[in-house]
């Protein structure tokens, strides 16, 4: 059995035991045999169940304001969640209160951290192969800190680092795979403050080289691209379409200082301005997913984001959209939220987790082996 049947069989094993359902050796032998030995699964009155204390991963959602951080069982079902203020005061500051909770959701697990299958961070930045942070400017950290191999000596437990805007799109791609099995691909525009994006490709996390792939607030933009690449450090595309952007257009054309989502309820009161605003929110919006379409025809476009999860953007988006590329692209708002980074997370934990089942429980700091 190949290495990405054996995860997909693992998977689901997991999920019959949890679902009470009867699991045989015929087919999924392999899989059982891995799950039992490694004790993620325990006979209990006669029948298989999940352990509550063997196999359980973490996933941590890093943000510039908030971190989230949930418990999972072999099966991923979702046993507690927490969630706190961001501690970003100087660099790596957020490395020690990413271990903390680590530390809480575990003890109300009733373990000790060293003895979490895996722990998946998701952070607000670009994750180099070698698991150096960049591009991190709502929490920083030192350009020379391996965060993966950080936590990894602080916990004891494996740990796989990745950008928060990847995880986002994975935790959308595992959930609604699971009423589309066949669901390969999938694009995650994160629109809020910034803007990021989460590429899943043949069912996998596209990277790029240096771990970049997805950052679209850099994609050239404006009738210069080179003068707004100057100009904005953050992104020129960014800068077009993020929520200080629409802020700042809007008082410098009406002297009111409105939030975005004032912004909004004006332009559904009959604000001109606002509404004019908007729709040239969602004519750029449309021109970088016209890109995005083009290269790589996911077939599949989530928003989310404080702006971008609006049900009338994606309905607005995937009206302009089509007048821009022939492809056929459902264009859908998230379904999970402010939620869908730590879902991820989670998902890719125990993806990672069941990758080390395979390889006797392996530690791959910063390898990015397991997605």
């Amino acid at each position: 059995m190949v290495r990405s049947d054996l995860i997909a069989a693992i998977e689901r094993v997991t999920r019959r035991i949890a679902a009470g359902e009867p699991v045989t050796m015929a087919g999924d032998a392999d899989a059982l045999r891995l799950v039992e030995a490694a004790g993620w699964s325990v006979e209990r009155g006669g029948r298989r169940q999940i352990s509550a204390t063997d196999g359980l991963v973490v996933g941590l959602d890093l943000g510039g304001t908030k971190l989230r951080g949930a418990i999972g069982n072999a099966a991923g079902d979702i046993l507690h969640e927490i969630d706190e203020p961001t501690v970003n005061a100087a660099p790596d500051h957020a490395v020690g209160q990413m271990a903390a909770m680590v530390a809480a959701l575990a003890g109300r697990a009733g373990i000790a951290p060293s003895r979490l299958a895996t722990v998946a961070v998701g952070v607000p930045g670009v994750v180099r192969p070698d698991g150096r942070i960049a591009h991190s400017p709502n929490v920083p950290f030192t350009a020379t800190t391996p965060i993966g191999a950080t936590l990894e000596r602080m916990l004891g437990a494996p740990v796989d680092v990745e950008n928060d805007g990847n995880l986002s799109a994975l935790g959308e791609y595992a959930t609604r795979r699971l009423e589309t099995p066949a669901l390969s691909d999938l694009a995650f525009l994160a629109l809020g403050t910034g803007i990021g994006m989460g590429l899943v490709s043949g069912g996998k996390l596209l990277r790029g080289v240096g771990g970049a792939a997805g950052e679209i607030a850099f994609l050239p933009f404006g009738r210069d691209a080179f003068a707004a690449a100057k100009t904005e450090p953050s992104g020129a595309y960014e800068a077009a379409v993020g929520s200080v952007g629409l802020a700042a257009a809007y008082q410098g054309a009406t002297g009111k200082a409105l939030k975005v989502h004032e912004i909004f309820a004006a332009a559904n009161s009959g604000d001109a301005q606002a509404s004019s605003l908007i729709a040239e929110l969602v004519d750029n919006l449309a021109l970088g997913l016209g890109a995005v379409v083009a290269l790589l025809d996911p077939g599949l476009v989530v928003l989310g984001g404080g702006i971008g999860a609006r049900p009338e953007m994606s309905i607005a988006v995937a009206a302009r959209l089509k007048l821009l590329v022939p492809n056929e692209v459902l264009v859908v708002p998230s379904a999970l939220g402010d939620r869908a980074g730590v879902i991820g997370a989670l998902s890719h934990a125990l993806d990672g987790a069941r990758a080390r089942l395979m390889t006797g429980g392996a530690v791959a700091s910063d390898k990015r082996a397991t997605a």
